[in-house]
């Protein structure tokens, strides 16, 4: 009597199985793009177990990852793996030698996340037992990617960052998958206020008008000096000391310059700084700093060595002819434009260079029309890969998405 139950008991498991997979597998891998997890490689991980844990199969997970098919795997490796999600969660099938914590330390999810969300009042677990495991983390928001989304767009309709979706969900480049699973860091009390230069500004009033301290201005927006341009954007913090900020990140594509506006990158290259540009035709590099301005960047080369640099990208002489370049300042590769003739004011003398000449990013305009120049504009586009409505449709997310005083 007590084997028949047994075999009974076994029989209606095995169908209740059979009854899980066919209702949550089959409809999710019949979908084009199914949810998918990035996962990374532990000791002992193979295909066969992977796609046990999962429900899938190792077929699906070497068409999924390539670089799997040799079916040899390498701790750290990343993967992206077919799950099945319900009511958002992934579902997990428990396997021989797994334990809450095991799984919490491969899902990078706590084991209290895990419990709660399958209902465990412990750790107590057993192979072939279902597991729910949330979809994000305590702090974050999950998303799945759509047919047709990139990362820069994710970001700015998520009001975060490129870097901090990347660092997020341990990316190592903006390249995500249809269906794939992110982590959406969810928007932390603002530390600063967004701030617009006026004419007439300097860094005490503005300080005082904020209840803050120079100093913590200064160090916040990483300033080079203390003269302030119209139109610059400052983050004010919220209290006596220096914040860390995050200013926007632009839109970048590989082997691409980073697409920023005029009125954001000059927070990247601000009055002072020191930058490399490199001529995006012949790949010429030679050292600048920003003067000042506020149509555009007055730049000056900062020695006689790197004028000579520029003046042989003006085999004819110095013009008004435009280059598309990028402009490198610390870890930042903007895309710019530079026009190639020395005017007006200096503030090094021993350059061999009488005056400064204009950078341009997109949007910028000129000193006599205060208009956009068309070349410059094109120049741009080229060095950062993007077609005009591609650039004026991130340019208006963007500044949607940092409002200002």
């Amino acid at each position: 009597m007590l084997g028949r139950n047994v075999r009974k008991t076994l029989f209606m498991s095995a169908c209740s199985l059979s009854l899980f997979l066919f209702c949550y597998i089959l409809p999710v891998f019949a979908e084009s793009n199914p949810p998918v997890q990035q996962y990374f490689v532990s000791p002992g991980d193979t295909l066969w177990l992977l796609a046990q844990r999962y429900g899938t199969t190792a077929d699906m997970l070497v068409s999924l990852n390539p670089s799997a098919k040799s079916g040899s795997l390498y701790q750290g490796q990343a993967l992206y793996i077919p799950v099945i999600v319900d009511k958002g969660s992934m579902i997990y099938k428990v396997q021989k030698g797994d334990t809450l914590f095991l799984i919490s330390s491969r899902m990078n999810r706590s084991v209290k996340e895990i419990q709660q969300a399958s209902g465990l009042a412990t750790d107590a677990i057993v192979p072939g037992q279902i597991l729910h495991i949330p979809l994000a983390r305590g702090g974050y928001s999950s998303y799945v990617a759509k047919p047709g989304d990139i990362l820069w767009r994710i970001a700015a309709n998520k009001s975060t960052t490129i870097s901090q979706l990347m660092a997020a969900n341990k990316l190592s480049s903006s390249y995500i998958l249809a269906g794939q699973i992110l982590e959406i860091p969810q928007k932390a009390v603002s530390e600063a206020t967004i701030y617009r230069v006026k004419a007439g500004d300097y860094l005490e009033a503005i300080a005082a008008k904020f209840g803050t301290i120079e100093d913590a201005i200064y160090q916040t927006n990483h300033l080079h000096t203390d003269i302030l341009m119209p139109g610059q954007p400052l983050f004010i913090p919220k209290g006596r000391v220096a914040v860390s900020v995050d200013g926007p990140d632009g839109l970048k594509k590989e082997g691409k310059g980073e697409f920023l506006p005029w009125n954001w990158a000059r927070w990247v290259y601000n009055n002072g700084a020191i930058a490399t540009i490199i001529d995006w035709k012949t790949g010429k590099k030679f050292q600048v700093r920003y003067l000042g301005g506020s149509n555009h960047a007055d730049s000056e080369p900062l020695t006689a060595q790197d004028t000579a640099v520029m003046a042989s990208l003006y085999p004819n002489g110095w013009s008004w002819g435009t280059r598309p370049i990028l402009l490198k300042v610390g870890s930042r590769t903007l895309a710019a434009s530079i026009a190639g003739m020395p005017h007006d004011v200096e503030t090094i003398y021993d350059n061999n260079f009488t005056g400064h000449f204009d950078v341009y990013f997109y949007n910028s305009t000129s000193h006599n029309t205060n208009e956009i120049q068309t070349n410059h504009q094109a120049n741009i586009l080229q060095a950062a890969g993007l077609t005009a409505a591609e650039a004026n449709s991130f340019v208006t997310k963007l500044n949607t998405g940092y409002n200002y005083q």
